[in-house]
């Protein structure tokens, strides 16, 4: 494009220098003609100055001695040459001046076949313009006229009239290194440092704390190199009644501050007492679940038929997320989600597990993240509209010991830790 807007301006530099060869004629004939007039009691000012580069040549009286009958014919025949257009030429007259001339250019031993000249009432329908037939009338020709002039640009040999100086996008060249494939020798240690990394990907939790939560991150991801991989944690509730529970955190994950966001979260003990198939979707399951609340067991749908059977669910002690808003899936109300570990992976090599609390949970129960305490559980519609969820998901992970963690604290029952059957660094949802 920057070559041909060269070439257009050097075409158009010679053709100027063409018109201005040809408008000193044409000037002196128009004094002459100014003269004529004069002499035959005509006003100066009505021929004076019509003259352009794109006006068409016209015969004039060209002597000083012309009769005043000729300077009268001259001047009404210019006179109807004046359409709308004051001292010079009709749009359209110039046009076709302007394509008539020739030039000195070499020609373009292969120029392309130009389309057919536009349809204007054709062109107003497709861009939904309202256009009247006075209208269409008037601008066909100038349009027409505009394209055919700048169409004789391909009958130019504009490689030519190339200037010889050199453009800027000849010497550019990508200000980046080749494209060219690395392979690390230290692939493994590159993994093991990398503190999300759950194979077969790096897992990348959203980040949308303020700056001092930021800080106590940094501090606490400096004193997690230095702690002990496993910490014995107390779950208040169990030292209430003279137990302590040992939770073992195999995971090399430095443990981040809780927020707000996570401990609104409502984790509850549901105890399934019934499983069956959706009437209405192949992969949906149907459970009734007893999360120990006054209005019954809750009607919860998860699309686990994939991926376990009925007596894989039926009886057992599963994570609940309570405070989810709640809706219809191909037709039931859901009212909750039953919490799942998954490796990642899709198709028939997805392996998907039940996050299950300890035989000892007491169902209703609300669990913890390390025994800390939790606060007022968020509003449903609070978690819809601000993606409370969203947010807090990223970092819900499995450790080593399969335990349930969020970026390495675990979640906990007064009884236990929350686990899966065999799923180690399984994302959680």
């Amino acid at each position: 494009a920057m070559s041909a807007a060269t070439s257009t301006t050097a075409v158009c530099t010679r053709l100027s220098g063409r018109a201005k060869r040809t408008l000193a004629p044409r000037a002196q004939a128009t004094s002459a003609r100014t003269t004529a007039r004069s002499a035959g009691g005509i006003p100066a000012g009505r021929g004076s100055g019509s003259c352009a580069c794109l006006s068409p040549p016209r015969r004039i009286a060209a002597s000083a001695n012309a009769s005043s009958a000729d300077a009268t014919a001259s001047t009404a025949e210019d006179d109807t040459i004046k359409v709308g257009a004051g001292q010079r030429g009709s749009l359209e007259e110039r046009l076709a001046a302007a394509l008539a001339e020739d030039t000195s250019l070499p020609t373009n031993p292969n120029p392309l076949a130009l389309p057919e000249l536009p349809d204007l009432r054709e062109l107003a329908t497709i861009a939904a313009l309202e256009v009247s037939d006075a209208e269409v009338a008037d601008w066909t020709p100038k349009v027409h006229g505009i394209l055919s002039w700048f169409g004789k640009l391909n009958e130019v040999d504009l490689s030519a009239v190339r200037s010889e100086g050199a453009l800027y996008r000849d010497a550019w060249v990508m200000p980046l290194r080749g494209d060219d494939p690395v392979d690390f020798a230290n692939r493994d240690a590159m993994f093991a440092e990398c503190k999300t990394w759950q194979k077969p990907f790096v897992k990348v939790p959203k980040v949308d704390v303020k700056e001092s939560d930021a800080a106590a991150a940094a501090t606490a991801a400096v004193d997690g190199e230095d702690a002990a991989s496993t910490s014995t944690l107390a779950v208040p509730a169990a030292a209430a009644t003279g137990n302590t529970v040992a939770i073992a955190v195999t995971d090399d994950v430095a443990e981040l501050p809780l927020t707000p966001e996570l401990l609104g979260m409502e984790f509850k003990v549901g105890r399934v007492l019934a499983v069956r198939l959706h009437p209405d979707a192949d992969k949906l399951f149907i459970e009734e679940v007893d999360c120990g609340e006054e209005g019954g067991p809750r009607t919860i749908c998860s699309g686990l038929v994939p991926y376990m059977s009925p007596e894989d669910i039926m009886g057992k002690n599963v994570v609940v997320l309570a405070n989810l808003k709640a809706r219809s899936m191909a037709g039931v109300q859901s009212a909750g989600m039953l919490l799942c570990a998954s490796n990642g992976l899709d198709g028939d090599a997805r392996v998907v597990e039940l996050l299950m609390a300890p035989e000892g949970a007491a169902v209703g129960e609300r669990l913890t993240w390390g025994g800390a305490a939790n606060e007022m559980p968020h509003g449903a519609n609070k978690v819809a509209k601000k993606k409370i969820w969203e947010k807090v998901q990223p970092g819900l992970v499995t450790t080593d010991g399969c335990a349930a963690s969020w970026n390495g604290t675990p979640l906990v029952s007064a009884a236990g830790a929350v686990t899966c059957t065999s799923l180690k660094g399984g994302s959680i949802s």
